[in-house]
């Protein structure tokens, strides 16, 4: 009987790889930082990314293995900016157009899951949104509306966008983050009505831990940098 042909489609952009792809990654990664699994976590990468099955990978020629690890890791390389639309299915998401007028509840949703794998679709959720009008270069979004259905799509939108968000928040967020911690310590020390409190509590925090966060957010933000991205050790 002859050799079976194995056939693997390997994505050469991050335009390829879905936000839900590198989450699970990046679990698996979190699994298994002793350095003994970087074989493992390698062939796992091939598995997410190349969407063949893990009993396969092992059937690859080392030569050709080699370089679809090569070619995942070029597409990491990529340095874009602030991708401000894509599209999935039918609809077009755009980025906030106005950061500076987030709303409080907008802005603890994004502090607590920009930095976070696991749970950055929801910030994505927050950030990006679906586009309502657009003429020319101009354009709004949809308003602010929490929706679980809505995060979980988000996992489906392309690691390209999410990569420039990250990189447009890393070289921007810590004045953003300082510009933010002014402004709420003085709408809070300023605030006559409990709207600031009633808006934490729903999200589960309290104003002084609220606070607390909003301080270490520049600390956070440094999360962003290469180290959190791909690493690929070829075998």
């Amino acid at each position: 009987m002859g050799t079976k042909k194995i056939e693997i489609e390997v994505p050469t952009s991050l335009e390829d790889i879905t936000l839900r792809q590198y989450q699970h990654y990046m679990k698996i990664v979190e699994q298994n930082e002793d350095k003994s699994a970087t074989d493992f976590i390698n062939k796992k990468l091939v598995e997410i990314f190349c969407s063949v099955n893990l009993s396969e990978v092992d059937k690859i020629p080392l030569v050709e293995y080699d370089k679809i690890l090569l070619v995942l890791e070029e597409a990491f390389k990529e340095k874009s900016p602030l991708i401000k639309n894509f599209t999935m299915g039918d609809v077009e998401f755009g980025f906030i157009p106005k950061l500076d007028e987030m709303s409080l509840g907008e802005y603890v949703d994004v502090e607590a899951t920009l930095s976070d794998w696991e749970n950055i679709h929801k910030a994505m959720s927050v950030l990006y949104r679906p586009v309502n009008f657009k003429s020319k270069d101009k354009y709004t979004v949809a308003p602010y509306e929490p929706n679980d259905e809505i995060k979980e799509w988000m996992k489906e939108m392309p690691l390209s966008v999410v990569m420039s968000c990250l990189v447009f928040f890393y070289s921007l967020g810590i004045e953003l983050s300082k510009a933010s911690l002014g402004y709420m310590e003085k709408a809070i020390a300023q605030s006559k009505t409990s709207a600031i409190k009633e808006v934490l509590e729903e999200n589960g925090v309290g104003i002084h831990q609220f606070m607390d966060s909003l301080k270490e957010t520049s600390q956070s933000l440094t999360k962003l940098q290469k180290n959190q991205y791909l690493s690929v050790s070829l075998t």
